[in-house]
């Protein structure tokens, strides 16, 4: 069976899965841990290294062009926009 391109929407705030949407987006074996909603441990450290780790492997442009959704590029781009006049002002 083919897999189909995830339906989950990434927004500005981070969203609690549910055990369905978790199910279907890990593993046949399902051996990644849910708590409460939150992948991995409720410290965030296992969840954010392999984001880090799942991005450099996919790279940035696949990412943004081919994975993320239209509504969330927007909010990337607006959250891109107020990071980089921060860090211009700092």
């Amino acid at each position: 069976m083919m897999l189909k391109k995830s339906y989950l929407v990434p927004k500005q705030e981070g969203q609690l899965l549910n055990c369905e949407a978790w199910d279907e987006h890990t593993s046949e074996e399902h051996k990644w841990e849910l708590w409460d909603g939150i992948p991995f441990s409720p410290k965030p450290y296992e969840r954010d290294r392999l984001t880090i780790c799942l991005l450099c492997s996919m790279g940035l442009e696949y990412f943004v062009n081919e994975l993320l959704p239209d509504e969330s590029k927007g909010i990337l781009l607006q959250l891109l926009q107020k990071a980089i006049k921060h860090d211009n002002e700092g």
